[in-house]
């Protein structure tokens, strides 16, 4: 931002140099990137100032820093004026239809002004910043916005239909012609301030033509308003109109800031350009969250910094940056950010300010820094183990946003019929909503992958899911592990057993085939069950959900809840001794019904009774002639070990009859005959 360092010194009595201040500025976090020097003594400081210090955008806000940093005086300019006689509610009335788009709207009349050339004063202040003087009135507003940080506008009164100012959302194919004379074709998510015929102004972008004020202006309203931030800025970006306002409230302004710069407007425009205030101010709002009390310890700064900041000095800069000290209790206090202050919301933040200002240079260097080795919880370990197994069976991991849609917040939540949670307020207008289940971030994901001309991908996430609990004041979370691949879906069932291996819990995870997910295809999905207990589910992504995301073939799926996971994993390895004796490997081919799963042969192959037994090894599946439909081949490996002495084939051959017997009798499976 533009700072004249003439035009700084009317609020902070600094009796230091420029060069002192540029120095403890930016040392403070306050970045002067150049100071150009200007005519008259004058100079131009280019302040860099952060997406989260709206407040600094202004003289005013700079002036506090610069008071705070050097403890010099802060002064505030005086808002006061004369009003007149007439209401200002029965010359004008203000109607906002967009209550979110629009939080507080004010609307002062001012009568019979004399617009002509601005005082020469005025004018040094507009030329010093960059600016080009255009009338006194029109001078004023700008000198507000660049004196406080709050945007104003002037009509010219007399040119806005019926008296009547009503914020809306445009409609489809309105024209509007801007103040620099580009001509634009509204859309419906547009933000505007209409009169009772048409558009007279972008809100918070840039003002009408037909209304704008004039030589030939006699009375004015101006306006001073609060924006929603994401609606200025889409709007800005569609018609490519970039202004210092729309600057401004991308940022957002600070709500209570919108009456004073108002007021101040007036007492400069009556100053300038004479006239009458009309009496009073039409102020349509709604109340916004006001900043929550913080209480704050003075041995935390002592924990962070390593150093003690005298208490006076600490509560001295919290004051100077407008911070207000409810009371005080020992070594603690409990504090109140201002309005503007939006960054401010934990005591971390307020040890930060104190930090900053009282200087970073004042924390000595340490040439050995003690530290501790970090600790590492039972949690993480899984989730690392998780991560690097999923990343080497060449998954990707994705990182989603935990906010979406309506209708996305709702998928893959079987049984739950609970509305998804909303939020208060989100700078993504269509992302309003806290997600049930992380797999809707991943189908955006592959859906953006495909739009990019990416091939096949295979990607997993480990995020937090909400569930509203009624009744009670929190809802429910719960770590997730989300899966999706465009591969087949054995492939998918297979990397979960890889995953249930290296977490110590081959064996205990079962599928068992279900249509309760609406979302998926319902003849391949199924139920993902730990020790009894349904954890999650995996399957092919249905028709309906792949249509609707423009999908060319329906990936596999799932979501595992990960809590029970955590609980029973073991991370440890077990050692087993290296084998001293020979094995024996016999392969079979069995014939099987469709429905039954891997699991029960596997667990009928164990149970056969076979004491020398090591191992079960799935090795194919066939389908297909001359296989009967409604069959399958199933191809598996037994091993067999004796520990004690060497195995002999006769011994092998009786414990495969046993396990064969096993499985004609369980599974009615027969072996597949040669040529077969």
């Amino acid at each position: 931002m533009n700072v004249s360092w003439k035009w700084l010194l009317e609020y902070v009595r600094f009796g230091g140099s420029l060069d002192e201040a540029v120095r403890r500025m930016t040392m403070a976090g306050l970045n002067v990137d150049s100071v150009e020097p200007l005519a008259d003594g004058d100079a131009l400081l280019d302040v860099e100032v952060g997406s989260n210090r709206p407040d600094c955008l202004g003289h005013l806000g700079v002036a506090r820093e610069l008071a705070a940093i050097t403890g010099a005086e802060f002064v505030v300019p005086s808002a006061d004026f004369q009003e007149g006689a007439e209401d200002v509610c029965g010359l004008a009335s203000v109607e906002v239809a967009d209550a979110q788009g629009c939080p507080r709207y004010t609307a002062r009349v001012l009568r019979n002004v004399k617009v002509g050339p601005s005082p020469q004063w005025l004018v040094r202040r507009i030329e010093a910043i960059g600016l080009r003087p255009v009338n006194n009135v029109v001078d004023v507003t700008n000198f507000i916005l660049y004196e406080h940080g709050q945007p104003l506008h002037a009509f010219d009164y007399d040119r806005l239909s019926e008296h009547r100012i009503v914020v809306r959302r445009a409609r489809d194919g309105e024209l509007f012609e801007a103040i620099d004379h580009s001509r634009h074709t509204m859309t419906a998510g547009d933000l505007v301030i209409a009169d009772a015929r048409r558009p007279v102004a972008m809100a918070g972008v840039m003002g009408g033509l037909d209304t704008e004020v004039t030589e030939r202006t006699v009375h004015v309203l101006l306006e001073s308003a609060k924006f929603d931030p994401l609606s200025v800025r889409t709007t800005s970006r569609r018609t490519q109109l970039m202004s210092d306002s729309s600057y401004r409230f991308e940022r957002g302004v600070d709500y209570d800031g919108v009456d004073w710069a108002s007021r101040r407007a007036c007492r400069l425009i009556l100053e300038t350009a004479g006239g009458t205030a009309a009496r009073g101010m039409i102020d349509v709002r709604t109340e916004p969250s006001r900043p929550s009390a913080i209480r704050f310890g003075f041995g935390l700064i002592r924990r962070v910094l390593g150093i003690d900041v005298p208490r006076g000095e600490s509560l001295r800069i919290l004051r100077a940056l407008g911070i207000e000290v409810l009371g005080e209790d020992g070594e603690t206090v409990e504090v109140l950010p201002p309005a503007f202050r939006r960054d401010l919301t934990r005591d971390i933040d307020l040890v930060e300010e104190i930090a900053r200002v009282y200087g970073y240079d004042k924390v000595p260097y340490l040439k050995h820094v003690p530290t501790a080795a970090p600790v590492t919880t039972r949690r993480e370990e899984v989730r690392h183990a998780i991560e690097s197994t999923l990343t080497a069976a060449g998954y990707q991991e994705a990182i989603t946003i935990t906010l979406t849609d309506a209708e996305s917040a709702s998928m893959f939540s079987p049984g739950d019929d609970t509305a998804p949670l909303a939020t208060r307020g989100t700078a993504l207008a269509a992302a309003t909503f806290v997600r049930k289940s992380v797999l809707p971030g991943l189908l955006q994901a592959k859906r953006n992958n495909q739009d990019a001309g990416r091939g096949e991908v295979a990607m997993f996430e480990v995020a937090r899911a909400f569930r509203d609990r009624p009744g009670q004041a929190m809802p429910h979370e719960a770590v997730h592990l989300a899966l999706l691949t465009d591969d087949e879906p054995e492939d998918g069932c297979g990397v979960l057993e890889t995953l249930a291996s290296r977490l110590g819990l081959q064996g205990r995870i079962e599928r068992r085939p279900t249509a309760r997910v609406a979302e998926l295809d319902a003849q391949w999905q199924a139920d993902l069950v730990f020790d009894g207990a349904v954890i999650g589910f995996c399957g092919l992504l249905g028709d309906g959900v792949c249509k609707r995301l423009k999908f060319r073939h329906a990936p596999w799926v799932a979501e595992i809840e990960l809590e029970p996971l955590v609980t029973a994993a073991q991370l440890t390895p077990r050692y087993r001794p290296v084998p001293q004796l020979p094995a024996i490997e016999r392969d079979l081919a069995l014939i099987v019904d469709e429905g039954v799963p891997w699991r029960d042969m596997d667990a009928a192959a164990r149970g056969a009774g076979a004491s020398q037994l090591e191992d079960v090894q799935y090795v194919s599946l066939y389908r297909g002639k001359p296989i009967p439909t409604g069959r399958k081949c199933i191809a598996l490996r037994l091993r067999f070990r004796d520990q004690e002495s060497t195995l002999t084939h006769e011994q092998a051959d009786a414990f495969q009859e046993r396990i064969l017997a096993a499985f004609r009798e369980k599974l009615a499976a027969e072996l597949r005959a040669a040529g077969q």
